[in-house]
């Protein structure tokens, strides 16, 4: 019992969950088996471990029934409806955290009840109810065509044809839903498609952005902030959209809850990053701009903790704008807000890159060596970043087997993007040729500025630019 689906739920509950659950067993309403009252109470008084011997099936069913010989199927049934009873108060008390959705359905009784009255005092109240929303996200759309689709049904089945204003809402509210949720989606699709190696068939989509370029969704925040952010992943590079589109973040995105809002300035953040290895100028800063916009906003956050890649990101832009003692502090700041699984790693390559920045090299080398390559951009951030150090260092040995290391990675690594791959492709291309013209003694030509210049998309583009004028 102690790997069933009842436990492993049960584990996930809270001390007040637990207690409500026994009270739950306990009504006659749900749950009219003496038995399961019984099982419930000695299974919970195990919370929040359950790790014991004692919930092994033998051993509950002998507590349970002391005077009867073990009965497997018995005790398999008890198992398999406590846990449907589990289910039940699961979804009954998710749905009561939902005052929408209790509203509605009281509305919606009303109206199969033929109780008139006391549906249009509750559709008002809905209705106030939902407008007085802070989110005007595509979930307000979808709110509201629910609304007016059950005033829609309700006027019909009455027969009242004349008053039709319902139907009018019923479709639009529908559009606007499916308009700003298909077009977030959307929007994910190309992100993802530019930097994985994920392909999507979007020649539908295609169509609905010419049909939305067309339109005049200025007033719906929610339709209108997603346009532009496919305007800034797809196409030619135009820095007027995405001006535009930070000013409909700086204004609008109260309106959507906290995790739509961080994905909105995610997609803006790849609109940078897509600058940046194009060797743009000011596109840096721009990046450095837009996550002190999201750490006022408290936007660097996933749930309770701070985003580990975030996190990594804010630290490595503001090192290389050279804001040693701004990134400190944020380190000091934000660092004890990671996730404990990740915060050693995070930190450690976060030191790292303090130290190379301070032209501690020997001190970035030991920091790098701690960091755990847990996921594809710590993997190559982290082999960047030891490459620049082996080039400070002279360790040309350990430079060029570092360069084979990395390309080998590069090529076979199939969760990489061939945006991505490129961009760090061409990086270890340049950083080599470097390398090699240094450990012979030999002078950097002019044309080495201007091949990198016509090299795109390149990762570390001021770093390599600043070692040719040095040399």
């Amino acid at each position: 019992m102690l790997q069933s689906k009842l436990i492993s739920l049960l584990k996930t509950f809270t001390k007040k969950e637990i207690k409500e659950f026994g009270s739950f067993v306990r009504s006659e309403f749900f749950n009219k088996n003496k038995q399961l009252v019984d099982f419930s109470d000695y299974v919970c008084k195990f919370y929040p471990d359950f790790n014991t011997s004692e919930l092994e099936k033998e051993e509950t069913y002998v507590k349970l029934f002391p005077n009867l010989k073990y009965d497997e199927p018995k005790m398999r049934y008890m198992m398999s409806d406590l846990t449907l009873l589990l289910e039940e108060y699961i979804s009954i008390n998710y749905f009561m955290e939902d005052e929408f959705y209790k509203k509605f359905f009281l509305l919606k009784s009303f109206k199969d009840r033929k109780l008139d009255k006391f549906f249009n005092q509750n559709l008002e109240d809905i209705n106030v109810s939902n407008q007085k929303k802070t989110y005007r996200d595509s979930e307000f759309y979808f709110n509201q065509y629910l609304i007016e689709e059950t005033s829609y049904e309700f006027t019909s089945e009455r027969r009242n044809r004349s008053f039709d204003i319902s139907l009018q809402e019923v479709v639009d509210n529908l559009e606007f839903n499916y308009l700003a949720k298909s077009l977030k989606y959307y929007c994910e699709m190309v992100n993802r498609s530019n930097i994985l190696s994920v392909k999507y068939n979007l020649n539908f989509f295609d169509e609905l952005i010419q049909y939305l370029l067309k339109g005049d969704f200025n007033d719906k925040p929610a339709i209108k902030i997603y346009l532009s952010i496919y305007q800034t992943l797809s196409g030619a590079d135009n820095q007027d959209v995405y001006f535009e589109l930070l000013e409909q973040l700086q204004h609008y995105s109260q309106l959507f809850k906290q995790k739509e809002q961080r994905d909105m300035f995610v997609f803006a953040q790849n609109y940078c990053i897509k600058r940046i290895n194009g060797g743009y100028d000011g596109a840096i800063e721009q990046m450095f701009d837009l996550y002190q916009m999201m750490v006022e906003k408290n936007l660097i956050y996933e749930g309770r903790y701070v985003s580990q890649p975030d996190f990594k990101n804010i630290i490595t832009v503001g090192l290389r704008l050279n804001k040693i003692e701004w990134v400190e502090k944020f380190i000091a700041d934000f660092k004890d807000d990671l996730n404990p699984d990740f915060s050693e790693n995070a930190t450690s390559y976060s030191q790292a890159w303090i130290h190379f920045s301070k032209k501690e090299y020997d001190k970035a080398r030991r920091m790098l060596l701690k960091v755990e390559f847990n996921d594809v951009y710590y993997h190559l951030d982290s082999k960047s970043l030891l490459l620049k150090v082996y080039y400070e260092m002279n360790e040309f040995d350990s430079f060029f087997s570092l360069v084979d290391a990395f390309r080998i990675y590069l090529k076979r690594n199939k969760f990489i993007s061939e945006t991505q791959r490129n961009t760090y492709q061409n990086f270890v291309n340049m950083a080599n040729k470097l390398m090699k013209l240094k450990s012979r003694g030999q002078k950097f030509t002019p044309d080495l500025i201007e091949e990198i210049n016509n090299t795109k998309p390149m990762a570390d583009l001021i770093w390599l630019k600043m070692k040719i004028t040095e040399h």
